[in-house]
């Protein structure tokens, strides 16, 4: 099945997003005044918001207001389609390498892919660090695919996150992980506070990086606001601490991530994910290479 590509409303098209405050941030946690469209609660999921860190290797760094490119990260890369040749298509989402047992784990957005939990050729393949034709830490083609049932019944925004599993295209045992690095996973709740967020538009041969807050927009949305995430960037992480190592949340859920490039949202990490996520790894860590 090939992937999905980021919805986006026309550009004419415009919408009212609500506003965080620019006042009251205690002890990290940004103080939201409005109700908002999707899932409500906001203001309760920001009191309860775990803060994550605003510095970057301990020097604080001014938010940006819109993405600029960059050559890339190691652990995040582009997802492609593989046509019946084996050969690949165009890249049409984001996804990135998170530490399991099994050293063979990437986290995405559900939408990415679609079609319910399974195993078997899924007919995509990740490129971590891709940029400009070069796909420095090989290519590994996605074997199993695991997403919310949520999700696969019925589209559910909260459950747009999945995980795919990943081996080497020459076989043998070497793993993503081993070759890429890995992010570390965090799925405590609703987060604030700055988080890096990158993703791969499928107009361009390089990825987009960009810096700012992240905030709750319901008890289970996050809501990023920068420019320059359009097509291709769903399920691109959110990435939180001091060395940007964490991945507190994906490109997608509501609107699938945004009906515009100017604000992009994830489903909150919590119970849902931290499950599916020990689910993916043990079957991953038991069945490496199929």
């Amino acid at each position: 099945m090939g992937l999905f590509r980021r919805a986006r409303a026309a550009r004419g098209t415009h919408r009212s997003f609500p506003a965080l405050t620019a006042a009251a941030v205690v002890a990290g946690l940004a103080v939201v005044s409005w109700p908002p469209a999707a899932g409500g609660g906001a203001a309760e999921a920001a009191r309860n918001a775990q803060p994550i860190s605003d510095t970057v290797a301990g020097s604080v760094k001014p938010a940006d207001t819109s993405s600029a490119a960059f050559n890339g990260l190691p652990a995040v890369g582009a997802l492609f389609g593989v046509d019946d040749s084996g050969n690949l298509t165009n890249h049409t989402c984001t996804a990135s390498v998170v530490d399991s047992p099994g050293r063979n784990l990437l986290v995405t957005a559900a939408h990415c892919v679609g079609g319910g939990s399974r195993r078997g050729d899924l007919g995509v393949a990740f490129a971590p660090g891709y940029h400009n034709g070069q796909t420095p830490y090989g290519v590994w083609r996605a074997v199993a695919f695991y997403d919310p049932p949520e999700w696969a019944s019925s589209g559910d925004p909260d459950s747009d996150v999945a995980f795919l599993q990943v081996t080497g295209t020459g076989g043998g045992a070497e793993r993503v992980q081993d070759v890429a690095g890995a992010m570390t996973l965090e799925a405590e709740g609703p987060v604030s506070g700055q988080a890096r967020v990158v993703g791969y538009p499928t107009s361009t041969e390089l990825p987009v990086s960009c810096r700012n807050r992240v905030e709750p927009y319901s008890t289970t949305q996050l809501r990023f606001a920068c420019a320059g995430f359009p097509n291709g960037t769903s399920g691109g992480p959110f990435l939180a601490g001091d060395d940007e190592k964490t991945v507190v949340g994906v490109i997608g859920g509501h609107e699938e991530g945004g009906s515009t490039p100017d604000v992009s949202y994830s489903v909150t990490f919590g119970s849902k994910v931290k499950n599916l996520y020990q689910t993916a790894s043990t079957s991953s860590a038991a069945n490496p290479d199929s």
